[in-house]
């Protein structure tokens, strides 16, 4: 319970001014800060925020080969192979390096999307035959999982701690000002 009813505890030193941002990167994240409302009487009373841990969808990092001899046989060195895969990713083409008709490596030439650590692709030309595991990570968090709160009111905390506050996300804006972050 909080110093007054209804207002967090915290002590902090990590206190700034923030202003609604549709950038998603390092240098606008918030990390599971709480937000402060010091005005929505002239603006409005909407927020756009991405609340804390969201994880956006992943990202291919890179492909290991999971056996000894999934290189293949009967490739060529080429660019922008189509890959088929055992998982929930579509789209990915890849670069081949090639040698004797085995594929030794393989790098990314359109990442496709869906795609999961784990994940089997196989190299769709040559035999059709050479298979890499998928190396994939979390990906920062897109606008669309974003949550909007309303009737906000000015001098109160948002409900829940947040890693980003977007300014608009589909068709809505950010209308209160003068937001402060604390962690």
């Amino acid at each position: 319970m909080g110093q007054y009813a209804g207002q967090p505890d915290f002590a902090t030193n990590n206190i700034k001014e923030i202003t609604a941002n549709n950038t998603i990167n390092q240098a606008n994240y918030l990390d599971s800060s709480i937000i402060y409302i010091g005005d929505n009487t002239t603006s409005g009373d909407v927020m756009i925020v991405i609340p804390s841990g969201t994880v956006g969808p992943s990202v291919i990092s890179g492909f290991s080969s999971p056996y000894s001899g999934s290189g293949g046989s009967g490739y060529t060195a080429a660019n922008g192979v189509a890959t088929t895969t055992d998982g929930s990713g579509t789209g990915l083409t890849v670069d081949t390096t090639v040698v004797d008709g085995a594929v030794t490596a393989i790098v990314i030439n359109a990442a496709g999307s869906g795609y999961l650590n784990g994940d089997l692709i196989t190299v769709s030309t040559g035999g059709a035959n050479a298979v890499f595991r998928v190396n994939a990570e979390a990906g920062l968090p897109t606008g669309a999982q974003s949550v909007t709160f309303h009737g906000l009111q000015a001098g109160g905390f948002l409900p829940v701690t947040v890693d980003y506050v977007l300014a608009t996300q589909g068709g809505e804006t950010t209308t209160v000002e003068r937001l402060i972050a604390a962690r």
